[in-house]
């Protein structure tokens, strides 16, 4: 599997380069303790190797494909005190890649490709080179920088949206993942509404996600988010360390990751089991928006072609609730997106604008937040694009009033 997603970027890739990606590496927290160490998710789906400070290379040479790996040596002294690294051997098994140097040999490496094949000028070096913050720490950067000092004819290219082409459309192997990650999450969901009542904290609540997720062998997809009452009208509400009033609703984000494959839901609940009536109708609105996005995502749409129907949908909804008095816009209840995509990374790589095709997963996240009143809803499923249309990988995890309200009463 690694090596048919090696050679579909090869196929992507300038005749005459030379691409770098990086595992990554866990930075200090405080004194001689690291953060934990969460690899770069382009570097795991070429290679199928989740330990630090690797790095892939892969040399196109006209017709000629070349692919070498760089680990670190094994330190005995070092294993005594934080394990011991990957070998040769076992890396070599898992990735399928044969040719394994230590990561030393690296700039060597790259300068004995330019100096001896005589075509430094047609040469060009490439890297997976985004970030989120301007100052961000950026090794193959720096690597790329002192490589150009001492090769000024070599071209640098980003290859972000090569990886990110290959990795929007999702195998039956990650789709397996991701709903095995789905399942777990679902239970983690059931448990919260199970333990649910009146003055319940919200970290409480959290523990038993937490719990499920422990027992079955699954990460964090993401921080979870577990927010009551008016909590819930903040998008990335994360403290979780308020104490429920009777009658709240919960509004819970969170997903479990398997296999570093994620799942992305949320589902909102009555503490106490039962939705006023007031909650129901915001609830019942946010629930239909929710299903009609389901109705019309299809393959040739966009995520922003999505989110205009979704506000088109409220435009005429929200009147009938009361809301866009004084005004007031859909953007004061509901301010973001409605889908993303989703796969090794909760927000997954992406183009911008570009079409849906079969095999995308997304997600259908409306919401409503109405802070005035304490109410902060928000429904939302994973889903797969198909060829004429989409099903939802989440179905399973229950949604509606009905449903939600027998399976609390019957705690």
């Amino acid at each position: 599997m690694f090596q048919e997603r090696r050679e579909k970027l090869f196929e992507s890739l300038p005749e005459y380069s030379i691409s770098i990606l990086m595992a990554g590496k866990a930075s200090y927290n405080i004194g001689d303790e690291t953060h934990p160490f969460d690899v770069n998710r382009s570097f795991y789906y070429l290679t199928g190797l989740d330990n630090e400070n690797l790095v892939l290379m892969l040399v196109k040479m006209g017709k000629v494909n070349q692919t070498i790996l760089f680990i670190e040596p094994f330190d005995p002294v070092m294993a005594k005190w934080v394990g011991g690294k990957i070998m040769a051997k076992e890396a070599s098994e898992i990735s399928g890649i044969k040719d394994v140097r230590y990561v030393e040999q690296l700039k060597s490496t790259i300068a004995m490709y330019l100096n001896n094949y005589g075509k430094i000028h047609q040469f060009t070096l490439c890297g997976e080179l985004s970030k989120q913050e301007f100052d961000q720490p950026w090794p193959l950067a720096d690597l790329f920088n002192e490589v150009r000092k001492q090769y000024p004819d070599v071209l640098v290219k980003n290859i972000f949206e090569n990886t990110a082409r290959l990795r929007m459309v999702k195998e039956e192997y990650e789709i397996e993942n991701m709903c095995k990650a789905i399942s777990v999450t679902d239970a983690g969901i059931k448990a919260m509404m199970t333990a649910a009542r009146d003055y319940i904290w919200e970290n409480e609540l959290e523990a038993y996600f937490d719990f499920v997720l422990k027992s079955e062998q699954c990460e964090h997809a993401f921080h979870t988010i577990c927010a009551s009452g008016k909590n819930a009208t903040v998008l990335h509400y994360g403290k979780n360390n308020q104490q429920t009033k009777p009658g709240d609703l919960v509004l819970v984000d969170l997903g479990a990751s398997h296999k570093y494959y994620n799942a992305d839901i949320s589902r909102t609940f009555p503490v106490n089991g039962k939705f006023s009536d007031r909650q129901r109708e915001i609830y019942e609105t946010v629930l239909r928006a929710n299903k009609y996005v389901m109705e019309i995502a299809k393959p040739g749409m966009t995520t922003r072609e999505l989110n205009n129907k979704v506000i088109e949908f409220y435009q005429e909804e929200l009147p009938k609730l009361g809301l866009l008095k004084d005004g007031k816009t859909v953007r004061d209840y509901y301010w973001h997106g409605v889908s993303h995509h989703l796969g090794l990374e909760t927000h997954d790589v992406s183009l911008p604008d570009e079409p849906l095709q079969p095999g995308n997963v997304i997600t259908d996240e409306p919401g409503l937040y109405l802070e005035e009143e304490g109410i902060g809803v928000r429904i939302e499923d994973d889903i797969m694009i198909t060829e004429n249309g989409c099903i939802c990988l989440s179905k399973d995890v229950m949604k509606e009033v009905a449903d939600i309200e027998n399976f609390m009463a019957s705690r």
